[in-house]
């Protein structure tokens, strides 16, 4: 036997280990419907790959025929864009893991660099995006044959840098967001990025001067050109011009900027690497004289007319919320739209037209929006889970407290929702706000009688120290939680329709009662079989939420 493996037969290892985890998971029903799900939402996404990548290649064919080669660059812009915000706004990474869980092997530190950059290649938005490049270099080179070289190497050069800064932004942000008080400085940047992106950059753009915008536009196109698709754009332009120098200053500019992102990656990995081990757990110091105290409950768990499990379990959820910037964001997102979207008077968008339908529409975006908290009530408790299992309690109180922490935010949320369209577009008609808080009871139990269900049977662990989710969406439920929703927003449509038609709103308001009445009885069946679910589902539970599976 030799040494040391080196590190191509490191990697092949660690790869025939996710190889055979894999295979093994297709032995239980779970791990297959999981497989199939997955197969299911990348055909889904296909329809986003060949389409855009159809469209990117036509327009770069008609870019590079007209000897247009600084345009080419928008496409790149496009390219950029998608694959660093796309992972970001929908949380769909394939491939997220705690990488650190790696260092359970013996691996070299390039072994452990090399796969970092390999899974950053698996990920759902690097897919496309190379497609998209391949379509483009395609559309370029058929337009102009000499070009088709130095698209090429654009093209890989951008791929490089693509994943070298999505990577090191995502340990980075991993970083930050290791502990409590970074992460709520990063959620109150974010968020203030947020409003002032959407809010107020296109009110100030709209009272902006006819002869004042050409001084806002020009620093941003002279900024824009220092970027990578501007440099890129620039050697697109130089090999049609047959400047070489001026190709190849603006590809090894963009080089540049490759590495200074895996300066930034090697960073992070390297501390990684060394055992850098970022822990959110109190001191002993810290800890020492709270005494018997702090385990009292507070006056928010003294539910009067709940058992002191479900108002201790309530606690423990409004806590965890409240601390969770995440889940606030996505709580506050639909107000805030609604806002948006409404207050400009100018806008001639869909909602801005059909003001009466404002409150209905934000209430579906809500739930849009709650799907994840939903269809993953036990994602954050994590190695928690195991003392909920043995804690001598029935599951089902533990499931019910949680449920009625979702079930007080939402209303609070439908709450808001109505205080911001009363405010931005006037205040609703009394019928249709009757009617809007009986779809908001009707989606609000058929999710949460759904929810329970799916959140017992494909848990996934979450992690609030990191951006993204540990090991990528549960797939299975994630396709549950979208069937969920284009269910009830297809009924609740329906429904509407059939009353606006019909001049009756009567008969909508009757119709979401019996439908909020079947969705009583449904969750009231669910939490019944709770217990047996959790006690026929405990093994999936443990393995899922305690054991750390880097390779799952």
């Amino acid at each position: 036997m030799s040494g040391v493996p080196r590190v191509r037969e490191q990697i092949g290892l660690i790869l025939l280990l996710r190889w055979q985890l894999f295979r093994n998971s297709l032995r239980t029903l779970r791990g297959r419907l999981n497989a199939v799900s997955r197969v299911l939402l990348w055909l889904m996404m296909a329809g986003l790959m060949f389409g855009g990548g159809g469209a990117i290649g036509v327009v770069a064919w008609q870019f590079a025929g007209r000897g247009r080669g600084a345009e080419l660059g928008a496409l790149f812009w496009v390219v950029l864009i998608f694959w660093q915000l796309y992972p970001l706004l929908s949380g769909a990474g394939g491939a997220q893991f705690d990488f650190s869980d790696l260092l359970r092997f013996p691996l070299r530190y390039a072994s452990f660099f090399a796969l970092s950059l390999a899974y950053g290649l698996f990920d759902p938005a690097a897919v496309i995006s190379i497609f998209w490049l391949i379509c483009l270099s395609a559309g370029a080179g058929v337009a102009r044959p000499a070009l088709l070289p130095w698209v090429l190497a654009a093209s890989l050069i951008f791929a490089v840098m693509n994943v070298a800064l999505s990577r090191a932004f995502s340990t980075w942000t991993d970083r930050w967001l290791a502990q409590r008080r970074s992460r709520e400085i990063f959620g109150l940047v974010f968020v203030v990025l947020i409003l002032t992106v959407n809010f107020v950059v296109p009110r100030l753009a709209n009272n902006v001067r006819p002869g004042q915008g050409a001084r806002w536009i020009g620093p941003l196109f002279t900024a824009a050109r220092a970027l990578p698709p501007g440099l890129v754009g620039l050697a697109m332009a130089g090999g049609l011009a047959g400047e070489a120098v001026k190709a190849v200053a603006g590809l090894a500019l963009v080089g540049v900027y490759a590495l200074a992102f895996f300066w930034l990656l090697h960073l992070r990995l390297a501390a990684q690497f060394r055992g850098e081990n970022l822990s959110e757990a109190p001191s002993l110091s810290a800890t020492a004289g709270r005494g018997v105290a702090a385990t009292k409950l507070h006056g928010l768990a003294r539910l009067p007319w709940r058992s002191t499990v479900v108002a201790a379990v309530f606690e423990r959820e409004t806590r965890y919320t409240l601390r969770n910037w995440q889940v606030l964001l996505q709580l506050l997102l639909p107000a805030f739209l609604v806002l948006l979207f409404l207050t400009d008077r100018g806008q001639q968008g869909f909602l801005a037209k059909h003001r009466a339908f404002a409150f209905p529409i934000a209430l579906a975006y809500l739930f849009l929006m709650e799907m994840n908290w939903f269809f993953n009530n036990l994602g954050y408790d994590g190695t928690g889970v195991r003392f909920l299992l043995m804690a001598p309690v029935k599951f089902r109180q533990v499931v019910l407290g949680k449920n009625l922490c979702q079930a007080t935010a939402t209303l609070l949320d439908v709450l808001l929702l109505w205080l911001c369209v009363r405010w931005a577009a006037g205040p609703p008609s009394w019928p249709m706000v009757g009617v809007t808080f009986l779809a908001a009871a009707y989606a609000l139990l058929t999710s949460l009688a759904i929810g329970n269900v799916i959140s017992l049977s494909f848990p996934n662990r979450m992690e609030f120290g990191t951006f993204r989710r540990r090991n990528g969406p549960p797939g299975m439920a994630m396709l549950a939680g979208f069937m969920t929703q284009g269910l009830l927003i297809g009924t609740s449509v329906t429904v509407f329709i059939i009353g606006d038609v019909a001049r009756r709103p009567a008969v909508v308001a009757w119709a979401f009662l019996v439908l909020a009445a079947l969705a009583l009885a449904g969750y009231a069946v669910s939490l019944s079989r709770i217990d047996a679910m959790a006690i026929k589902h405990r093994q999936g539970l443990m393995e899922e939420l305690c054991q750390e599976k880097s390779a799952s």
